[in-house]
């Protein structure tokens, strides 16, 4: 009960701060900018008369939405998780709570939950708002729309729960650009690991998919490509070989195993349960 306690308050601190107007009000803009931009797709098909070369153009346009849209996912999982018990320590408010019959892993576990339920919901709602207005502007949806949001749910997830851990040891800002910081590495390792693949570096590939498993955000995102790429277009790079399937972070000829993706549910697990356990022994 005090788990949900402390979720509804992470909600409700949110929405105090505008910080749900102001996302809603971005996504309104976004939403916008989208509907103008496929509507060119839509003009140049009167002109090409090509169905299949818009809806090809619209597929690029989808994905590398998708990427704007991871990027600004990870920044703000990042500093929205980071401030949120670290804020709390500083201004001695936590001195407030923790007296009472709230035990420390409730409260980690509640801060977790309330934000997950607010970054679910938000890439939830402006997924659909985006395919749909894609879909009534251009006739073209993508082949998975459900998996590649939750994708991004995943990858943002994961940054969360690491600006969560890094928000029971250091102040907040500290704490958001150390979990930019990795993620960026995280990124660049990504796009390091498609260029070995193309040229069969296996070492360098090898290494790279090290750091892939120390923060599992770029497999998310590779599952979100591919649940964006058309299928002949999988097909075309699958025929074409592994090094032309996988040589662009826009281009993944398969979505991510299944024991990637429990490495990474279980990457989470193990990061929250080590946020609990360094709250459990701090003293404040």
């Amino acid at each position: 009960m005090a788990l949900l306690t402390i979720a509804l308050l992470a909600v409700r601190e949110a929405a105090r701060r505008r910080l749900l107007t102001a996302a809603a009000a971005l996504t309104i803009v976004l939403v916008g900018l989208t509907g103008w931009s496929v509507s060119r797709l839509v003009s140049l098909h009167d002109a090409w008369k090509s169905p299949s070369t818009v809806a090809l153009h619209a597929s690029i346009f989808v994905i590398l939405l998708a990427w704007g849209f991871s990027m600004v996912l990870a920044v703000g999982a990042a500093f929205l998780a980071a401030p949120a018990i670290a804020s709390e320590v500083e201004t001695g408010l936590i001195l407030a709570v923790l007296p009472r019959p709230i035990r420390r892993s409730d409260f980690v576990l509640g801060k977790w939950l309330g934000l997950a339920l607010l970054l679910g919901a938000y890439i939830a709602l402006t997924a659909a708002l985006e395919f749909a207005t894609i879909k009534a502007v251009t006739g073209y949806l993508p082949p998975h729309p459900i998996a590649a949001a939750l994708y991004l749910m995943g990858e943002a997830f994961v940054l969360m729960t690491l600006a969560l851990f890094a928000s029971t040891r250091v102040a907040s800002m500290t704490g958001g650009i150390i979990a930019i910081a990795l993620f960026g590495v995280a990124w660049i390792a990504g796009m390091v690991q498609t260029i070995a693949i193309a040229f069969n570096n296996q070492s360098i590939e090898t290494a790279t998919a090290a750091v892939g498993l120390l923060l599992p955000t770029d497999a998310f995102w590779r599952g979100a490509v591919f649940s964006l790429e058309p299928s002949a277009v999988v097909a075309t790079a699958n025929a074409a070989g592994r090094s032309a399937a996988d040589n662009t972070p826009f281009g993944i000829s398969a979505p991510p195993s299944t024991a990637l993706l429990l490495w990474s549910f279980g990457w989470t697990a193990v990061v929250l349960s080590a946020a609990v356990l360094t709250f459990n022994h701090r003293d404040l």
